[in-house]
């Protein structure tokens, strides 16, 4: 069995800026990225009028982000994308950096939303079928839209300084939603313990590590499914193995 994955070692794309847009399959026109001009980015509106709109704003911009980067979108895309001015989106957001890092925060507190939200819609179950719905859901919202995590991958390749701090953050909130959800569902378990020393931060990590992989790689929900359930599978095999006393875990 694979051995246990640290905690504390963020899981980071493998190589440079070129590697990250090789991997997708989309050119510029087929994905809609804006090629703006300043006298079109001016004809647009001039205010973000509240926070719904500020919400729509991020979307938007998360798009054009997780399509280009941080270093490869222009402030004059993301304000035509968004029908708003330049300079209303940078007195709304400062600079570019900073709409970028908005927009990452955002990303992962959807995928925990969802995330949730799935765990919560799990039929009852036994355990060990459990924690494989809870393995083949931690990985699915990765690669589900809005939640899609090459957003937070280009953060960690584009600006580590604090994009690995947030990363780091998400995993510790995924093994809280696991050991929420187990502890409701089998508060009378005898093998929870067992699971949760052995297996709980081992799943939350590699779980996550692959989401971000399929993620990296362009897939999307439905071409992913495969290898996600077999992913699931192999989490509950380590599972049923704790449980027996026969993992090598």
């Amino acid at each position: 069995m694979t051995p246990s994955v640290s905690l504390e070692a963020p899981i980071r794309p493998q190589s440079g800026h070129e590697r990250m847009r090789g991997y997708s399959m989309l050119t510029p026109s087929e994905v809609g990225v804006w090629n703006a001009t300043e006298e079109e980015s001016q004809r647009c509106p001039k205010r973000i009028a509240n926070a719904s709109r500020r919400t729509q704003v991020l979307d938007v911009a998360a798009a054009q982000f997780a399509m280009t980067g941080l270093h490869g979108t222009t402030t004059l895309a993301l304000a035509k994308a968004a029908g708003i001015s330049e300079p209303v989106l940078l007195g709304h957001f400062d600079s570019k950096e900073h709409l970028f890092r908005a927009a990452v925060e955002a990303n992962i507190e959807k995928r925990l939303a969802v995330l949730a939200s799935r765990f919560a819609s799990i039929p009852p179950m036994g355990l060990i079928h459990c924690i494989e719905s809870m393995a083949e859901a931690t990985v699915a919202v990765c690669v589900y839209e809005p939640s899609n995590s090459v957003l937070t991958n280009w953060a960690l390749l584009e600006a580590p300084e604090y994009a690995v701090d947030l990363y780091r953050n998400e995993i510790g909130s995924v093994g809280i939603l696991w050991e929420r959800e187990l502890a409701r569902r089998f508060p009378e378990s005898r093998s929870l313990a067992a699971l949760s020393v052995h297996l709980g931060g081992f799943a939350v990590n590699v779980c996550l590590a692959h989401g971000f992989w399929l993620a990296t790689l362009r897939h999307t929900a439905e071409s992913s499914a495969p290898l996600t359930r077999h992913f699931a599978a192999q989490i509950a095999e380590e599972a049923s193995a704790i449980v027996s006393g026969q993992s090598k875990v």
